[in-house]
């Protein structure tokens, strides 16, 4: 029986990547060329992943989990087993539901986190806490994991996806860059806010009109209580105040702002079904504690 193997290809342009993943979606195999539940994923042209390879592609084995098959990895070059053995990657096929994996043997990293209520409540208290107790004792975080509360709050609140999202941080201290990255295979801003607008106003928004109202104007579809459409003005803030990179690719919309504040918009030729976010700070833009902060971290 044919079974059908996914080259995981590790594209340096993050739209090329998440192309990558919308062509290898479920939806897109062909059930009668493949008819064995059986995916392999092949390594043999991956050289150096990064977060915003990792959770795209958690989501990926995770909905081909979801749907009845099996994973099996193979040509996986020695560096890259490492680097994900080194965070637990490899337990998504044992239990992809499951949270709190023992902490990673790289103490840059920290384990992929499925998004769940769990996640939202802890996982950016723990990424502030992680890596300023490793490394920026000095420095405050807070606006990092402010931006992922709201980022993990909007994929668990809007994307409508039958799979959980996952999130992932890793510090490069080559770069001094710390890349958080958050995916979802829900139905994509754009979409959810195009819906929204002609069903309660009869306005026709094109993807690329949607996603910018999303981001830029405090707009809010109001579907959970909490929800006041602060969530993506509260992150682009975040983002300009440290002068970090945001990239947001969902359904056929790539929404950049670069450090220097200049926001940029693309158009795909295909529609991703999800949302990816990755946000990528420069740690020297980092701001420092104040000194009484640090004199409350040194009394406990």
């Amino acid at each position: 029986m044919k079974i059908k193997t996914i080259e995981v290809v590790d594209f340096n342009n993050i739209g090329d990547h998440i192309k990558w993943v919308f062509l290898n979606r479920v939806n897109k195999l062909d059930k009668k060329k493949y008819p064995g539940k059986v995916i392999n994923l092949s390594f043999s042209f991956s050289r150096f992943l990064k977060p915003y390879h990792i959770t795209p592609l958690a989501c990926l084995v995770h909905e081909y989990l979801a749907s009845g098959y099996i994973i099996k990895y193979k040509n996986i070059p020695f560096h890259i087993q490492e680097y994900l053995d080194s965070f637990h990657f490899f337990q998504l096929t044992s239990n992809p539901a499951y949270n709190d994996f023992p902490y990673p043997t790289d103490c840059k990293t920290l384990p992929l986190w499925l998004i769940d209520k769990n996640a939202i409540s802890l996982y950016p208290g723990r990424v502030q806490k992680y890596y300023e107790d490793n490394f920026f004792s000095d420095r405050n975080l807070h606006l990092l994991s402010g931006s992922l509360s709201e980022l993990l709050n909007n994929v668990f609140d809007h994307s409508n996806s039958r799979i959980p999202g996952y999130t992932f941080t890793q510090h490069n201290t080559t770069n001094n860059r710390i890349i958080t990255s958050v995916c979802d295979f829900g139905v994509g801003i754009p979409r959810k806010i195009k819906e929204f607008k002609k069903s309660t106003e009869n306005i026709i928004l094109s993807e690329t009109e949607a996603l910018k109202e999303a981001i830029e104007t405090k707009f809010s579809t109001k579907s959970t209580p909490h929800n006041k459409g602060r969530g993506w003005d509260n992150i682009v803030s975040n983002v300009k105040a440290i002068r970090a990179k945001l990239i947001v690719i969902s359904n056929s919309v790539n929404y950049v702002i670069f450090p220097n504040g200049e926001v940029r918009m693309y158009d795909f030729s295909y529609n991703f079904h999800g949302t990816s976010v990755v946000i990528t700070i420069d740690t020297r833009q980092i701001s420092y504690k104040e000194p009484e902060e640090i004199d409350e971290v040194d009394i406990f």
